[in-house]
């Protein structure tokens, strides 16, 4: 699945709206404004919903994905960039405060599968200010393609249910996803290694990261018993929670632990050493 990247056009629009002063969209018009955009510039309906300070956008569509490659339709990623593009502004150009919001793609003839992403929309205001990157930016939106029975359900009875976001679990979300891609797309582990579950949650001020990872072409004795790889696949777990909660100053915690339930390994760190775990060199053989 490419990784998604809002397109010039979206920085030179938001950065305009970004120097504006009164709401373009007022709080009562809020969510017919994001529906009048949609439908004006870029031909899809949508539903719109708010839940305290996240704005959830459900869009239906047919031919999301290819049915040959599995890959989303380059006409379904077309809807998708405009209707993001419509919510970013009406998000940037409102005076009720949002802090998240969703989008949530669906297709017609697919009961159920949805294609989310999630942005914060500090991330959007600090990047059109050039305080963080172009590729930092896109590594923190949440992105997920799921099988969603809730989906299937509101389809069924025409309504349009979905979870507001909170710091905390979209930290916890956003995790996840980069040890995902870590493992993925590094060419050091890539092929390497077997990721078969990773799930992060915040709990009793713990970040608790519950891994299955395993390292793929040693001889058993090596796979089970050896020691080199067991404890860098933690580390670097750890490391990539710490570098995420450091840069959204996030301090509602006190320690982050790493589980990985093939080798049934644990490691954990204090709230006091993310400053250094971040950016710690490890290398996995």
């Amino acid at each position: 699945m490419k990784k998604f990247i809002f397109p010039a056009v979206l920085i030179v629009t938001l950065s305009a709206l970004l120097t504006s002063c009164a709401p373009t969209y007022p709080r009562e018009k809020m969510i017919e404004g994001v529906k009048r955009l949609c439908k004006k510039e870029y031909g899809v309906e949508v539903e719109v919903k708010v839940e305290n300070e996240t704005l959830g956008v459900r869009m239906p569509l047919e031919g999301l994905f290819n049915a040959e490659t599995l890959q989303i339709a380059p006409e379904a990623m077309d809807k998708i960039t405009g209707v993001m593009l419509s919510v970013s502004r009406v998000a940037l150009s409102s005076d009720r405060s949002i802090e998240f919001y969703t989008i949530i793609a669906t297709d017609k003839n697919v009961l159920g599968a949805e294609i989310v992403m999630t942005r914060y929309v500090v991330d959007l205001r600090r990047y059109f200010y050039g305080d963080i990157s172009r590729g930092e930016f896109a590594r923190r939106m949440v992105f997920d393609v799921r099988l969603n029975p809730q989906g299937i359900i509101d389809t069924w009875l025409g309504g349009f249910t979905f979870k507001e976001t909170t710091l905390d679990s979209f930290i916890c979300a956003q995790i996840s996803r980069r040890i995902l891609d870590e493992f993925r797309d590094n060419k050091m582990l890539a092929g390497k290694f077997k990721v078969s579950s990773c799930d992060v949650k915040l709990e009793k001020e713990v970040f608790l990261l519950s891994v299955e990872i395993a390292r793929e072409g040693l001889p058993m004795s090596e796979l089970i018993h050896g020691t080199s790889w067991h404890d860098k696949v933690l580390e670097l777990c750890l490391k990539t929670a710490s570098y995420v909660i450091y840069v959204y100053d996030f301090k509602d915690f006190e320690k982050i632990t790493a589980h990985n339930k093939f080798d049934n390994k644990t490691m954990d760190i204090d709230k006091g050493q993310i400053k250094v775990w971040r950016k710690r060199r490890i290398r996995i053989e």
